[in-house]
């Protein structure tokens, strides 16, 4: 009896990460498109500088592994909600 109320106590746990990591997701995303819309436009709209290119691409590549790394986090959490799930069962 004591393990089932332990994995309930640790299901609320992990239930309230998963809506932080999804708000980290949410973020992290915004962060990403912002940076791939403002690196387009920055190539469209002015002189092609070859360190303004290296450092945009950097910042690109940085919020996107930023994106991908929150994405990794929720979706780890997810699964362990249906472990917790499985095991109370």
């Amino acid at each position: 009896m004591e393990n089932v109320d332990r994995l309930s106590g640790y299901l609320v746990l992990l239930k309230i990460r998963r809506k932080a990591y999804y708000r980290n997701v949410i973020f992290a995303g915004g962060l990403f498109m912002l940076a791939v819309v403002s690196t387009t436009a920055m190539l469209l709209l002015t002189e092609w500088n070859i360190r303004s290119i290296w450092l945009m691409g950097i910042f690109v590549i940085l919020f996107t592994m930023s994106f991908l790394m929150a994405w990794a986090r929720h979706e780890i959490t997810k699964e362990k909600i249906d472990l917790v799930n499985n095991l109370q069962d």
